[in-house]
């Protein structure tokens, strides 16, 4: 049957990655791989940590921030109800 150690073995592996896949996410991913002249992978390695490279952190910061701000002011343009 199930063990305990199964469980909490697929429990974090559950919590660690998203069920779904965010589109925003991915698209700043990819534009930071471009502006920067770097692999998307590279993006993606950089964000999780497992590499250090500061000019892909501040840019992609940089973009989410922008996107963020953008999204704002579209909505205080259009009323969504």
């Amino acid at each position: 049957m199930w063990s305990l150690e199964t469980t909490n073995k697929s429990m974090q592996k559950n919590l660690r990655y998203p069920k779904k896949r965010s589109a925003k996410r991915a698209a700043l991913i990819e534009v930071t791989a471009v502006l920067r002249g770097v692999s998307t992978r590279q993006v993606q390695r950089v964000l999780a940590g497992d590499q250090n490279n500061d000019q892909v952190v501040d840019t992609y910061m940089e973009l989410n921030e922008g996107f963020d701000k953008l999204i704002d002011e579209v909505k205080n343009l259009v009323p969504f109800k």
